[in-house]
């Protein structure tokens, strides 16, 4: 009996990994925008295609674009990262890829960054283009918008044309002492 729990126990462990090895993913494309769920119209498409194309050329950091309707119960950060990588976004020797991936069935929206570019486009930015770009958009229910701002964010902050917060006045309520 005892030789049989940690032989189950490695059979679950290989069943486990199996299971993530075999994650369900779309197939490589050769498109930075890339709507499985149809939500974007084909000139929407082509503008932002045409955009991430434009500075791709002029920057050689490649964003891409991916709704989908859900990540089968997988974590959306996770899943964006292995996508990225079976997709082999940005350039390798850089390591300068973002992915910007919509679930919109599972209401997540992750930006994965490659390490080469976390510099210009630190999780904290990311949050920042998800909370300030997207989702006001999305709960409008206008996801070009959405994905249209977030996309010239990532575009401004790689270039390093930051937008600056707006400065609190000081005084009364201010918080300064």
């Amino acid at each position: 009996s005892r030789i049989r729990i940690p032989a189950m126990a490695m059979l679950l462990c290989l069943l486990s990994i199996a299971t993530v090895l075999g994650q369900d993913f779309p197939e490589t494309s050769n498109r930075l925008v890339n709507d499985y769920t149809n939500t974007l119209t084909a000139s929407q498409k082509q503008l932002l295609e045409q955009k991430l194309l434009a500075f791709e050329d002029s920057a050689s950091t490649q964003i891409a674009v991916v709704m989908m309707n859900s990540t089968g119960g997988y974590d959306i950060s996770d899943y964006a990262v292995r996508l990225a990588k079976k997709w082999g976004i940005g350039n390798k020797k850089y390591n300068n890829g973002i992915l910007l991936l919509v679930a919109l069935g599972d209401r997540a929206v992750t930006i994965q960054t490659g390490y080469g570019i976390e510099g210009a486009v630190p999780d904290a930015i990311a949050y920042r283009i998800i909370e300030n770009d997207i989702k006001p958009a999305f709960r409008q229910g206008d996801y070009y918008k959405g994905v249209d701002d977030a996309t010239s964010s990532l575009i401004s902050y790689t270039k390093g044309e930051y937008k600056a917060d707006p400065k609190q006045p000081k005084g009364k309520g201010s918080g300064s002492v």
